[in-house]
Parts: structure tokens; C-alpha cells; sequence
């Protein structure tokens, strides 16, 4: 409760217009994490004991991902240019090289350009630029939204679209987690990660997690009639306490099944299911890399617009802990 209350200008910072995530939600989410995901908080504190600044680091066991440590490091805007965040930074090294973890990255945002200097001056490089992109339910095109539905089985014949509300039915989880693996087609730019598998198992611990902490987790897939394979998917999440808003997970469609409009037509469809079925939304964020231009325009058409950058920031350890020594000698 301390953190989350020191946290608030922090978050009015980085998002200035959007309600705070609950707290109830935030412990409920920090108690359930998905079973391969591990990490922990540091809390630094001034001469008078009050929160100056944390130290999120975190990392998942994954294949593609076991290599990398996360960081998040947030010093309150009252307490910066003190070498708080380099202390912070020097744990981040320490922990890396303790779990045997060859790479750090973090990431900043446009709205708090202090996050990208504090990067630079670690070492750090852009490796990874994305568009936090966002849809105003309000001002919707209905007409396009119609037409990409209408259109969907015409340009698509031989396929159908399946919704399914978490939990997946076990029948169908091995399909869910094929579609999952189109993911790994997604631009990944210059981070150094690499394809994870997915797995009916991996599906289903990451989806009671969500569902633990109270999320509600909803996607649609694009189904091959032919074969019964799901080729294409589109999910979302909705949180009990932002009612106003929806966050989109993963969308993609095989390679070898586009150019049906396949896209289109999943975004449309769990558009037109959050009007149907979540009214209060008004809503819809996702996150796009800068050079996925073939969902950036299937976005943008459909009236998402840029809100904020995200650039994700990585280094070696190695290099991290170099620099970090410099920063010493230099003093």
C-alpha cells in the first residue's frame, strides 16, 4: 500500500489521462503470477525513511526469454539527479550475473524522457520502438467495422471465426496454443530474444493466472474448415476495476493464410463482441512494433491512434557492469 501510494505520481507522469489500476488488482496480479515468471521489488528509501524510488526486476523462464532479466526502475521526480537510479541499476547487475542472465532491458516512454537519458547513459540501446495505440469507441467508423464482418467469410471462404472466454475448453486448448505460436512470426526488431513454444500447458498457466487475479481473458480464432486448425487469433483482456477499457493481447494469422483479410476480420469481430457485451468500454489499447506496418494499418483504418512510444532499451551484462565500473573510476 505504501509503494502504490508513492507510485501515484509516477503514474500521473507516465499516464496523466488514465485512472490507476486498483490496488486490490495489483496484489491479486503480484499473488498469481504465471508459473514461469519470477522477480522481485526493491524499495530505496531517503534519510527520513519516505519511498524515493523501486526497482521492479523480473524475468521468465521461457524459451527465447530465460537469457533476460526486466527491469523497471522509477525514481520520483523530486528525487532524480541523486545517483538513485544508478544504485538501482547496479543491483540490476548484480542480479543478472548471480542468475546467470546475459541481458537487461527495460524500457521507456516518450511522455517521461528522462527514462530514455537514464538508458543512454547506462549503455543501453534502442532495440525495439512501439506504438502504444489506442481506439475511441466513441468515434468508431460503425460503417467500416460492418463492411470488415460482412466481408470477412467473402474474402475468406473456408474459414470461420471461434470466440472463446477463458477458461479454454481442454478440447481446444492445443488449437488455442497452436495460433499462440503464429506470435513468434511478430517483429521482434533488434531485441535479443528468440521464438518461445507455446504449449497447452503454457497456455493454460498463464490463463489461470490471469483468471486468478480476476482478469477476464477473451479471444477470437480464425479455424481452416478443412483441417479444423486455428491459423489466426485475437485476444483481449478486461479488468474488473478500469471499466472504460480493454487491452489487446496478441493478434496474428499464419503466413501461409493470409492475404484472406483474415485480419481484418478478427479485429472487427471482437470490436463489434465489446460493443455487444462490455458497454461501459470506451477503450481499446494495444501495442504495435513501429514496423509491423501490416497491423498498423489494419489499426489505424479501423480509427486506433498513436498515444504514446514505448522503446525498449537492452544491454549485455557484461556491458552493463563495465560501464557501471567507468561511472566509478570516473568519480
Amino acid at each position: 500500500m505504501e509503494l502504490y501510494a508513492a507510485r501515484a505520481p509516477l503514474d500521473a507522469e507516465a499516464t496523466p489521462d488514465d485512472p490507476r489500476r486498483p490496488l486490490a488488482e495489483e496484489i491479486a496480479a503480484a499473488r498469481n503470477l504465471p508459473a514461469p515468471e519470477g522477480g522481485f521489488i526493491v524499495i530505496a528509501r531517503d534519510a527520513g525513511g519516505v519511498i524515493a524510488g523501486f526497482a521492479r526486476y523480473m524475468w521468465e523462464q521461457l524459451p527465447g526469454w530465460a537469457h533476460v532479466l526486466r527491469v523497471e526502475i522509477a525514481v520520483l521526480p523530486g528525487q532524480r539527479r541523486q545517483g538513485l537510479g544508478r544504485l538501482l541499476a547496479e543491483r540490476a547487475a548484480d542480479i543478472a550475473q548471480q542468475r546467470g542472465l546475459r541481458v537487461v532491458m527495460g524500457r521507456s516512454v516518450d511522455r517521461v524522457p528522462s527514462g530514455a537519458a537514464f538508458c543512454r547513459q547506462l549503455g543501453a540501446k534502442p532495440a525495439m520502438v512501439g506504438r502504444e495505440n489506442r481506439l475511441d469507441l466513441r468515434r468508431l467508423d460503425r460503417e467500416v467495422l460492418a463492411r470488415w464482418i460482412g466481408e470477412g467469410p467473402v474474402r475468406a471462404p473456408g474459414y470461420r471465426l471461434q470466440f472463446v472466454a477463458a477458461p479454454t475448453p481442454p478440447e481446444l486448448m492445443g488449437h488455442a496454443a497452436e495460433a499462440m505460436n503464429v506470435m513468434n512470426t511478430a517483429p521482434r526488431e533488434d531485441l535479443d530474444v528468440s521464438d518461445t513454444p507455446v504449449t497447452a500447458e503454457l497456455m493454460r498457466q498463464y490463463e489461470d493466472a490471469a483468471l486468478a487475479a480476476g482478469e477476464q481473458p477473451w479471444a477470437y480464432f480464425a479455424v481452416e474448415e478443412s483441417s479444423g486448425r486455428f491459423v489466426g487469433l485475437s485476444t483481449i483482456i478486461a479488468r474488473p476495476g478500469t471499466p472504460d477499457r480493454v487491452w489487446v493481447g496478441d493478434t496474428a494469422v499464419d503466413p501461409a493464410h493470409r492475404g484472406h483479410g483474415l485480419g481484418k476480420w478478427l479485429k472487427a469481430a471482437m470490436t463489434q463482441r465489446i460493443l455487444d457485451e462490455l458497454p461501459r468500454v470506451r477503450w481499446v489499447i494495444t501495442w504495435n512494433a513501429g514496423s509491423n506496418d501490416a497491423m498498423l494499418a489494419i489499426n489505424e483504418q479501423l480509427g486506433f491512434r498513436t498515444a504514446a512510444v514505448h522503446t525498449t532499451w537492452q544491454l549485455t551484462t557484461e556491458a552493463l557492469q563495465v560501464c557501471l565500473a567507468a561511472e566509478v573510476a570516473a568519480q
